[in-house]
């Protein structure tokens, strides 16, 4: 047995200090969630006005931010425990379910992954004196910093002072300045590639997103001076970009808004279908509107606790069927109180929430109804866009002018040698009333001529019935008239031609290939379709011998005509 002094006594400490805080500086926050954690003090604070002011190195190199400042006019901290805000695990709110913080690790977790030294001062509501505390890494390593202490200081340093003023230039009563320097991991290219400027950018759409309820009940939070405005993705909430883009305040229709209890409390789940205005037409699908950040709301829940936005993104299999494009337009948000954080299973980041099984399930079964209702909604308003648009736009010149050119030496067509002129104008006008048109209008007056100058003639329409298409022959040409209701044309040929007229920049890879997917199934159960439709007929070798055969010679001919020249 080997003896042991009182000079050598088993004994370590709880934690390695300088080490254990090395570390911890990965602690998955990245510069948005790092920042909502003073501002969600600032919050708590009951502040009304939370500055973020980013200080960029002068140096030589690649640009960096030195240091940020986060300034509130909030309450203050108490001195008896401003000592203590830098200690890991102490909270005021510890573990309480009523507010934005909980855990006691934020704030110092969210600094140290940016920085290695963090200050606070504060004057706290009825002082008249400023208290400073700070702890920084590099002298804890050195072993210069043993312990954190508040003193009282003679004021709020030059560089950050004008942080703590109000708009009329008066030192704010009561606030605290919390201050990240020796920032080292905001440099351009960094760890990731992206550079301050794209940072910040990201920063000011998170705050817009995640405060979003704090910015429009009065609270003003500022970026290096500007002021952010609120961004709702269900667009609930006043906007004044969209304002000014759309030129007038549009607001998102409520599908469905539900509650249901959990454990004695309530989540909230509201599904909105973004204004007309925004989704004018299929095609872009909200690129159009890409500052608006519509084009990333494809499929993706908010979910917010206590009213900050914590989780802003796709939750597996929560969307009934996979997720479509224009999910885009349509918002989800659930809501939920602190007291439900390990249903959610909340992190101490405050970034993710994936709701548990039973949770799930309960989410997943109120959204379907509203998301597909929501969906149903979407492509009437976009097919009525297209017929409104094929009202006043001839489409399919370019296979128009293919099948001119070979009609020249074709044999003409005798289906309609029996019509007379009279005749021939009342079905003329019967086409321009299934159109939809006025016919006292120019665009009638185009549409009767071009059925008088074209040999064939193929127009849009939409009408309840079965057919695809209607051919109406004509005392010297035929016009061929498209059904945009029938599920080929409107799940096939439409989406197909609305493919080509994009830019390559408006179309992936992934959208090609779906699509093309989409029409090599349904060209193959066309034709099973046609055949179909003649095994119906006792004789269809007799009655239709000659259809196929002029169909085939025709379609033929009018391809190579037109790949001739495309």
């Amino acid at each position: 047995m080997v003896a042991v002094s009182n000079e050598e006594k088993m004994v370590a400490s709880l934690i390695q200090v300088d080490r254990a805080l090395e570390s911890w500086r990965d602690s998955g926050f990245d510069l948005g969630t790092a920042t909502g954690e003073v501002i969600d003090n600032s919050i708590e604070a009951k502040a009304r006005t939370i500055r973020v002011q980013t200080y960029v190195a002068k140096e030589k190199g690649p640009k960096r931010i030195e240091s940020i400042a986060f300034a509130d006019d909030g309450v203050g901290i108490r001195p008896r425990i401003l000592a203590n805000v830098l200690s890991l695990g102490f909270s005021t709110r510890y573990n309480q379910r009523n507010g934005l913080g909980r855990f006691g690790v934020g704030l110092k977790l969210a600094a140290l992954s940016h920085a290695r030294r963090v200050d606070i001062w504060t004057i706290p509501m009825g002082a008249t004196e400023v208290y400073h505390t700070f702890i920084d890494l590099d002298l804890i390593a050195a072993g210069q910093q043993d312990y954190i202490e508040a003193k009282i200081v003679t004021g709020f340093p030059e560089q950050y002072r004008a942080q703590m003023l109000d708009e009329h230039g008066e030192p704010f009563s009561s606030g605290t300045l919390v201050v990240w320097s020796k920032v080292d991991r905001l440099i351009d290219g960094g760890r990731y590639g992206t550079s301050i400027d794209e940072r910040l950018r990201d920063l000011i759409k998170f705050i817009g997103r995640a405060y979003r309820k704090f910015l429009s009940q009065g609270i003003t939070i500022g970026v290096n001076g500007r002021t952010i405005a609120p961004y709702d993705p269900l667009f609930l909430l006043e906007n004044p970009r969209v304002t000014e883009v759309v030129g007038s305040d549009v607001r998102a229709r409520i599908v469905d808004q539900g509650k249901f209890s959990i454990d004695g409390h309530e989540v909230s789940a509201t599904v909105t279908l973004y204004p007309l205005a925004l989704r004018p037409k299929r095609g872009p699908g909200g690129r159009q509107f890409e500052d608006l950040y519509i084009p990333e709301n494809e499929g993706k829940i908010s979910i917010l606790r206590q009213g900050r936005e914590i989780y802003y993104d796709v939750i597996p299999r929560m969307f009934p069927s996979r997720i479509e494009n224009p999910d885009r337009f349509i918002g989800v948000e659930v809501s939920f109180p602190a007291a439900l954080d390990e249903y959610f299973q909340v992190r101490h980041v405050k970034r993710g929430a994936e709701p548990v099984a039973k949770l799930r399930e309960e989410l997943r079964r109120f959204l379907e109804k509203p998301i597909d209702e929501a969906r149903r909604q979407i492509q009437e308003d976009w097919d009525q866009a297209e017929q409104r648009e094929r009202q006043t736009t001839v489409n399919h010149r370019e296979a128009m002018k293919v099948v001119e050119k070979v009609e020249q030496t074709a044999p003409r067509g005798i289906g309609g040698e029996t019509v007379t002129p009279d005749a021939e104008n009342l079905l003329v006008d019967e086409i321009i009333q299934d159109l939809g048109l006025r016919p006292d209008t120019e665009e009638a007056a185009g549409i009767k001529q071009l059925i008088r100058d074209m040999p064939i003639t193929i127009l849009d329409g939409q009408w309840s019935g079965k057919e695809l298409f209607q051919v109406v022959h004509l005392n010297s040409n035929v016009t061929v008239k498209i059904n945009h209701r029938h599920p080929f044309i409107r799940e096939v040929y439409s989406p197909l031609k609305g493919l080509a007229d994009k830019t390559a920049s408006q179309i992936s890879a992934e959208d090609v290939l779906r699509l093309a997917r989409r029409v090599e199934v349904g060209l193959d159960v066309l034709f099973m379709a046609y055949a179909k439709a003649e095994s119906l007929h006792r004789n269809p070798n007799d009655l239709f011998e000659d259809l196929r055969q002029y169909w085939g010679h025709f379609a033929a001919t009018y391809v190579r005509e037109a790949l001739r020249h495309g």
